[in-house]
């Protein structure tokens, strides 16, 4: 009975390897695209009130990180100057966490966001109270465009129109507003962007992301090669501060500062910043106390230590099972991390506060196994870095320096 359930947990554990490509997600169906509310509702023929339209002042607004990690993004926004004087702020992106069904809807991937209109002052207030930052460009635009924005805003924001499904990366406050100047452009402004070559989604993340080393290992282990496919200026541009600079640049315009709050919260890096360094420091240190503990020969300390970690990760791997196989977070699908972080350390992490020799040879063996696999997906990816080409040498990095002291015998079974 002991060799047959030994036997399982060892199949278990190099079968995990096909959790990584055994989902398969043909079925899911997403609307990431706002292709077909601007083809049915944005209209830029000429309804002969040039004079009127040219009145009216439409500009990109881009907004600061907060504090919030949603916030940590920016946001953008259309600022619309009436004849009237009445001043108008579009925003898509826009939720709360007391709707109905949100919390829900967010753990299963189905991001319902709104796009709303409100009075720009009271805008620029909320912008004061929370403490970002926000720059203005005013868009040149012709009366016929800046009559179909009017007028495609209008009906983006009513009651039957303003919900859609919202994807970080595919269809958020950024790219729904580059989707609507491209469209006033003919197409114009995304056969220019797409002929720039960019950086990827992960790389792109990153900026913002290192405002916390630990939530971006956390954020980028659960993201998938998904996010690591080459790029264009065109994708760069889910980003607020991407789509400000492009705007500026493919029109030939300058920001405007229209709230400063100085820095009260940290500027977000105009390059991609690499997780590499802080993961090895976090592997030696996560490894390291396993060396020390087993360097002095407490056994049981490090059984438990051992212990707790695996559970830790075996908690953060079932995440990871249950986002890739039962929601529509499409960004975490076929990820490679699951082969060596999954829901089967939390069995080994129970397995290590036992004291039995044969237990103890066990959790080193599947720590061998483990240390196995790591280096076959490094091997795969060195020949076959086409298919296997996600970048998760982070995830990588920091478990193989945590799994690999685990291989090691006890000092007192030596002695």
């Amino acid at each position: 009975m002991k060799k047959l359930s030994f036997s399982v947990l060892l199949f278990a554990f190099c079968l995990a390897s096909v959790f990584a490509i055994s989902i398969n997600h043909a079925d899911e169906v997403h609307s990431f695209d706002s292709v077909p509310m601007l083809n049915r509702y944005f209209d830029m023929t000429d309804d002969g009130n040039d004079d009127y339209w040219d009145s009216y002042t439409i500009s990109l607004l881009t907004i600061s990180q907060g504090g919030p990690l949603y916030s940590w993004f920016g946001h953008s926004a259309f600022l619309v100057q009436t004849p009237t004087g009445r001043n108008i702020a579009f925003d898509y992106g826009t939720f709360s966490f007391s709707s109905d069904d949100f919390i829900k809807n967010f753990i299963m991937g189905r991001l319902w966001f709104v796009c709303l209109s409100s009075y720009a002052d009271l805008r620029m207030a909320e912008l004061e109270d929370d403490g970002r930052n926000a720059t203005t460009v005013v868009l040149p635009l012709t009366p016929a465009q800046k009559k179909a924005i009017v007028r495609f805003m209008d009906e983006n924001t009513s009651h039957e129109n303003r919900d859609y499904l919202y994807h970080h990366y595919k269809d958020n406050c950024a790219t729904r507003l580059r989707d609507i100047i491209d469209r006033a452009t003919v197409g114009d402004f995304k056969k220019w962007a797409q002929s720039q070559r960019g950086y990827t989604f992960r790389q792109q993340a990153s900026r913002a992301l290192s405002r916390n080393r630990f939530i971006q290992w956390g954020l980028e282990f659960l993201q998938s090669s998904m996010i690591d496919k080459e790029a264009t200026l065109w994708d760069e541009m889910f980003l607020p501060d991407v789509l400000e600079k492009a705007v500026m640049e493919y029109f030939g315009l300058k920001s405007t500062v229209v709230v400063d709050n100085g820095s009260l919260y940290p500027s977000v890096p105009d390059k991609p910043q690499s997780n590499i360094l802080f993961s090895a420091l976090f592997g030696l240190i996560l490894g390291g106390i396993s060396v020390l503990l087993w360097y002095l020969g407490f056994d049981r300390a490090n059984g438990i230590y051992r212990g707790i970690v695996c559970i830790i990760f075996g908690i953060l791997g079932s995440v990871l099972f249950f986002m890739m196989c039962f929601t529509n977070h499409d960004v975490t699908w076929f990820n490679e991390n699951i082969v060596f972080v999954n829901p089967l350390l939390l069995v080994l992490g129970i397995l290590s506060f036992f004291k039995n020799e044969r237990v103890v040879r066990l959790c080193r063996i599947c720590f061998r196994i483990l240390v196995g696999l790591i280096l076959m997906l490094i091997i795969l990816k060195v020949i076959a870095s086409r298919f296997f080409f996600q970048q998760n040498w982070s995830a990588i990095i920091t478990m193989a320096l945590l799994y690999i002291p685990n291989t090691f015998k006890s000092r007192k079974s030596e002695s």
